[in-house]
């Protein structure tokens, strides 16, 4: 039984409401703390230099596709117009003769170019037209992934 003058609680029994002065001897990082913090930043910063860089080569194969599109269909209505698709054997270039059929007919505004256009690493990224007698032809060209479906990583062709 409780005693009416006992007390049941009082704050002073509570440690909560007691307040230590928190010293620190030093301010600041310490080295380790600082070349943790700088190797995660590094590490981060190669994660996201190499997803960047699959995301670019997947969008070149995705433009490299679409440019052999648009190549195609402008060479088929010169095929149209002539029963003959432009003889040439190179790479294209925008100025080269197959380039200028297109171009003069109309047919195209420009003829594209591979987006990297050089020789990288042995592998020569120019889109190639092969066209010897004008019965057909072929255009050879190279993705840099298996991005795009149906498409393999590497040489590719195209014909009508």
């Amino acid at each position: 039984m409780i005693n009416k003058k006992q007390k049941i609680f009082s704050f002073s029994d509570f440690k909560l409401f007691r307040f230590r002065k928190v010293t620190k001897k030093e301010d600041g990082f310490t080295l380790i703390e600082l070349l943790v913090v700088v190797a995660v930043i590094g590490l981060l910063a190669t994660i996201v230099l190499f997803a960047v860089e699959g995301i670019r080569a997947k969008s070149r194969d995705t433009r490299r596709v679409s440019d052999i599109k648009s190549i195609q269909e402008g060479l088929t209505l010169y095929q149209n117009n002539h029963q003959i698709y432009p003889v040439y054997d190179g790479y294209i270039t925008g100025s080269d003769t197959m380039s200028a059929a297109l171009v003069n007919e109309g047919l195209i505004q420009s003829v594209p170019t591979d987006p990297l256009n050089s020789s990288i690493e042995g592998v020569t990224y120019k889109y190639h037209y092969y066209s010897n007698q004008g019965k057909t032809y072929l255009i050879k060209y190279y993705l840099e992934t298996d991005s795009i479906h149906g498409k393999s990583q590497g040489l590719n062709q195209a014909g009508p």
